[in-house]
């Protein structure tokens, strides 16, 4: 009889424990969380013509957005372009070409345009969605900045 009951015993605890395992699954990692998430000023303007003796010509800098804002999450938290609506199919196609150059970038939730890119880019203004991301969670911020080009600097008031 002992027997008996020390079988049923570990013919239940085996029966439980594999119970506990099939019903086990993968938890996601960490969390995201983009509600909100903006840039302010939502936009930057670049120029074709710049004073070739400014610190940006002559040190051949970026023109660079502030961070985005309203992004919280488990480390690293990762950000990329997702897409961009322009003017016309060809300048969305050049604004991604230069994307994968390179040349633009989405740095730590900076946008980043190089003096070369903004050369090449057309006038214009380009609407871009970036995908943030890390370990098991992700969103694209829709049409969340603006890039916008023209031949010479904005006058000061």
């Amino acid at each position: 009889m002992k027997k008996m009951k020390k079988r049923i015993a570990l013919l239940c605890l085996t029966a439980l424990t594999i119970g506990f395992m099939a019903s086990c699954r993968r938890m996601d990692v960490g969390y995201l969380r983009t509600t909100g998430a903006s840039f302010t000023p939502d936009s930057i303007n670049v120029f074709h013509n710049i004073d070739p003796t400014s610190d940006r010509a002559v040190g051949n800098l970026p023109f660079v957005s502030t961070r985005i804002q309203g992004v919280a999450g488990t480390n690293p938290v990762n950000f990329e372009l997702a897409g961009v609506k322009a003017g016309s199919p060809e300048q969305e196609q050049l604004f991604l070409k230069l994307c994968r150059e390179g040349e633009i970038s989405v740095t730590g939730g900076l946008v980043v345009v190089s003096l070369k890119a903004v050369k090449q880019l057309p006038n214009g203004r380009y609407r871009l969605s970036l995908r943030v991301y890390n370990e098991d969670h992700e969103a694209v911020l829709e049409n969340v900045f603006k890039v916008v080009v023209t031949d010479d600097e904005l006058p000061v008031d």
